[in-house]
Formats: C-alpha cells, structure tokens, sequence
C-alpha cells in the first residue's frame, strides 16, 4: 500500500532537505510552505511553537535516520574501520548527488540561535556518538577509550562534510576516512 505523506511529514522533510542547503536561519516559512506543498495554518497546527519546534523535530527526525543508518553498518560490518568508509560512503553520496550544496542538518542546527534547535543537535550527536562507543565496546575496546574515539569519529566526518562543501571536493573525506581507519586499526 502507498500511503501519501501528511502535512506534518511533508513539513518535517522539507525542513530537513532546506536546513542541509541553508541552514537554520535562512530557511524561511514561506519557502517550507511552498516546497512541502503545505498550507501555512499546517504549521502552527503540527507545530504550536512555530519554526523552531518544526526544527528541532527535523533534526531529530533527521538524526535517527542517520542513527538508523549507523545501526544498519555495524550491523552489516565485520570491523570498527568498516564502519567508518561505510559512513564515509554515505555523505560522499550524499555530497555527490546534491553537486555539493547538502550537508548534515544537524550542523545546521548546531549553528541555529534556537536553543531548543541547538539542544536537538546536541541529543542526535550524543546519540550518535553512543551509538558508535556501543559498537567500539562491543568489538573489545574499553568504556572511556570507545567514547572518546566515536567522538572523534562523528567530529571528524562532520569536519570533513563542512570541508567537502566548501572546496567541492571529496578529498577532504578521503582523508578523513583514511586517517580514522589508521587509528582504528593502532
């Protein structure tokens, strides 16, 4: 059965497609109105507190999409480091497909002056991180070790997707693959 998507959902994915371009701010009503094909009463309906409750859902929608996507590579991976080129490969694609103008909406939420945006960056991040210290200490590494390297993971492919970006080339995530996978295999 093909079920159509209601306004909530169309709001929530075309925030999180024009925060992965814009961003936060430059991300305007009007422009969400008319690219999820909403009506403007839709907003205030599936979200009272305006834009930046519709944002805040966004980034957590967009967050367990991506936290939905690590779960499935440690599922499919037979090592830490596969992990890695496999989230290197998914913002390739991602980089790839959009010419280089989308990045990872929750930086874009980082960046927001919404506390409660920037608060729902935050969580996804943590979860992330969580994410990839479970599966480091499930592969044998210690509690705080596993931690601190997921952090340094999720801080360096985020780095590198702001870097793709800006120079509209993927060398910057060639190199930060390389680099994590090295230390991972130290």
């Amino acid at each position: 059965m093909n079920t159509v998507a209601g306004p909530r959902e169309r709001l929530i994915r075309s925030a999180i497609l024009m925060m992965r371009e814009h961003g936060v701010a430059a991300t305007g009503l009007t422009d969400l109105l008319a690219h999820s094909k909403t009506a403007r009463g839709s907003i205030y309906l599936h979200f009272p507190g305006g834009k930046s409750e519709l944002m805040e859902q966004a980034t957590l929608h967009a967050g367990q999409q991506l936290g939905a996507t690590i779960e499935a590579l440690v599922t499919e991976s037979s090592s830490p480091a596969e992990v890695v080129v496999g989230l290197v490969g998914v913002w390739k694609r991602v980089l790839e497909t959009s010419s280089f103008t989308a990045g990872c909406p929750i930086v874009a939420a980082a960046r927001s002056d919404s506390p409660t945006v920037q608060a729902a960056s935050a969580t996804v991040f943590a979860d992330w991180t969580r994410r990839l210290a479970d599966y480091l200490i499930s592969t044998g590494t210690d509690s705080a070790a596993a931690a601190s390297i997921s952090s340094v993971i999720v801080s360096t492919i985020e780095g590198a997707i702001i870097q793709c970006r800006s120079a509209k080339s993927l060398q910057p995530l060639d190199d930060a693959g390389t680099n994590l996978v090295k230390l991972l295999e130290l």
